[in-house]
């Protein structure tokens, strides 16, 4: 009997002590340890919108958080960046966040952070390098040096031409000098892939960053329908990047031009109407394409939460990216956590309203929870 007993003893013994061994081989290492056996992986890159990774234990206080699980939280905020204006167009400065009210689909959100604070933007220029702004090359090259100098240090810039084809001519850089010496070889092209510009622009070079983003783009807009991209699928990359579009474009100086050819035209002789016959009716077309044109950039910069700018003549341009640069400096950020968290790739409309009086708030129509 006593035999059995000390053998019994004997295995509950060898079985507790290979329960040890095991927990103690499939313990969960901490944040910073690796398997002497197995050769440390790079680390994976950090997931858009998630919480900062548990701080790792450091050499003057080794093993001590060995015995703590490590947990991993994601969350998901939105960012907004919305510019507040008055009656007569003035910046709003001072606000405070209860004098925000954010709505997603309908629903009011909590904001969870707010300030009217200078956080680093990415600003991407685009240049339509067509043959219908080869005379004005010049003159957008020189005004988007001077617009990049009027943004802060910290800003990074990237610069993309589109013609025939679609070229990224600088990746991201704080180096204005870099951006000069990128201007300075960019050339011309004979059509325009907007669309594709558009659309390519959103998913390579904004698609993959976060925080503050905006694209600058020069032209008319006119997509000569030799890309393989529609409108709508630019649009639809654009809202997704959750970059604003700010578009500068030079259709109200064509349509000037074209007017004031028209009516030389029209304004002539009988004889001489029916021998122009041919370009009359060209540019009749050609100022339908520029009004379905605005419109087509009006969507754009309006669903972003950008603006289109209008000048009349190649003398505004200065203005016109002053003004961006501007509203750069000048807008509030107010992150919010949603209330539907389902990933489900939706689309979800928000809009800023601003409990005071006469004034306005401008920010994107909404974004894609992935």
């Amino acid at each position: 009997m006593r035999k059995k007993i000390l053998v019994s003893v004997l295995g509950f013994t060898l079985s507790a002590f290979a329960m040890v061994v095991c927990a103690q081989t499939t313990r969960p290492r901490n944040a910073g340890q690796s398997d002497p056996q197995t050769k440390q992986q790079p680390p994976a890159p950090a997931r858009k919108a998630s919480a900062p990774s548990p701080t790792n234990p450091g050499p003057s206080d080794p093993g001590k958080a060995a015995d703590l699980p490590v947990i991993s939280v994601e969350t998901t905020e939105v960012l907004l960046p919305v510019t507040v204006r008055d009656q007569i167009g003035r910046f709003v400065p001072g606000l405070k966040a209860a004098d925000f009210t954010v709505y997603e689909d309908g629903v009011p959100q909590q904001i969870t952070s707010f300030a009217l604070q200078r956080l680093p933007v990415h600003v991407l220029l685009m240049i339509d390098t067509s043959s219908s702004v080869q005379r004005e090359l010049e003159d957008f090259k020189a005004t988007a040096l001077h617009f990049a100098e009027k943004l802060d240090e910290a800003d990074a810039l990237s610069l993309i031409r589109f013609d025939d084809k679609v070229e990224l001519v600088m990746d991201w850089t704080t180096n204005r000098q870099a951006l000069k010496r990128a201007l300075n070889r960019v050339g011309t092209g004979m059509f325009t892939k907007f669309n594709d510009a558009m659309l390519l622009a959103a998913r390579e070079q904004m698609g993959r960053l976060s925080g503050r983003k905006a694209i600058i783009v020069f032209t008319d807009g006119i997509d000569s329908q030799r890309g393989s991209t529609s409108l709508d699928q630019a649009v639809h990359a654009l809202v997704a990047s959750e970059a604003a579009v700010y578009v500068i474009s030079k259709t109200r100086i064509q349509r000037r031009s074209e007017l004031r050819e028209l009516a030389s035209y029209e304004n002539g002789s009988d004889a001489s109407r029916r021998l122009n016959q041919t370009r009359i009716d060209g540019l009749k077309l050609s100022l339908e394409v520029l009004d379905a044109s605005e419109h087509h950039l009006t969507r754009i910069a309006e669903e972003t939460g950008g603006r289109l700018f209008l000048p009349q003549s190649f003398s505004n341009l200065d203005d016109a990216y002053q003004e961006v640069a501007d509203e750069l400096r000048n807008q509030y950020v107010i992150f919010y956590t949603p209330t539907d968290l389902r990933r489900d790739g939706r689309y979800r409309a928000t809009r800023v309203k601003i409990n005071r009086p006469a004034c306005h708030a401008a920010t994107r129509l909404g974004y894609y929870l992935r």
